[in-house]
């Protein structure tokens, strides 16, 4: 009996180690607060990674297709309740990640006898104006983060490989919005891809300084063939029934 709760301590262990191993080939999600709204970009893949999950709250994630959908209809239908038994303006990001989604996954994260959820994800809440912006990074065991205010135009990433998150978040100075329109939000969000990218493969001692600050050059590091997924928490939509929308690369600049 005295063994027991160190085997379950090893379990656990093992079971970070496999999760880890499993997201490691996740490409990074990039999320940037500016005037406009909060742009989401990330690289195209078979399966969808970016979505709309109320008025104006939206999901980045990387992971297991199968276990994306999971979170993304448990945080769906907990907006939706909350709307309904509330209020829209009572749903908020930080009630549904300390209430619902943290727990659960916490919950799936320390159950060893079952499939482990491969996920990594960031919840982003538009507000009226990009100070009362915030977005969560959240992660398989539970654990969160929240960004708000005027960090958020530095942008915030979440990566495959974990170190490439916590090298981010340890660097500074961080890069600011020279300009704060779509385009320069774009270009900005692209830069912060591209090193999350280089930071995750065989680059790893790229620094951010070193990443290309032309379009074409960011494109050609990302790979000829490379498509991007983006959306956007559209601030001039905000009050209107969805914020969400799908800019165009032109819209963009990419």
């Amino acid at each position: 009996m005295t063994e027991e709760p160190y085997r379950w301590l090893e379990a656990i262990t093992n079971r970070r180690e496999y999760i880890e191993d499993q997201l490691s080939p996740g490409l990074p999600v990039v999320a940037l607060s500016t005037e406009p709204g909060i742009l989401l970009l990330t690289i195209k893949t078979s399966t969808p990674k970016l979505f709309e999950i109320y008025d104006h709250l939206a999901l980045g994630t990387l992971g297991h297709p199968a276990d994306i959908e999971k979170v993304r209809q448990t945080v769906i239908d907990a907006a939706h309740v909350d709307g309904f038994t509330r209020s829209p303006a009572d749903v908020s990001a930080r009630r549904l990640v300390s209430y619902n989604l943290a727990p659960a996954l916490k919950a799936a994260f320390e159950q060893i006898f079952a499939a482990p959820l491969l996920f990594r994800g960031i919840l982003a809440e538009l507000g009226p104006k990009p100070a009362d912006d915030a977005l969560w990074r959240l992660d398989y065991d539970g654990s969160f983060t929240a960004q708000a205010g005027t960090e958020l135009t530095h942008g915030t990433v979440i990566s495959g490989p974990r170190h490439v998150t916590k090298e981010w978040i340890s660097q500074n100075p961080k890069p600011s919005l020279e300009r704060h329109d779509l385009k320069a939000a774009a270009y900005s969000a692209l830069r912060l891809l591209v090193w999350a990218k280089l930071r995750g493969t065989k680059d790893q001692g790229v620094d951010f300084s070193a990443v290309p600050t032309d379009i074409a050059p960011l494109k050609e590091k990302l790979g000829p063939d490379t498509a991007l997924e983006f959306s956007l928490l559209d601030r001039a939509l905000l009050g209107q029934p969805i914020a969400y929308r799908v800019p165009s690369a032109d819209e963009l600049g990419l």
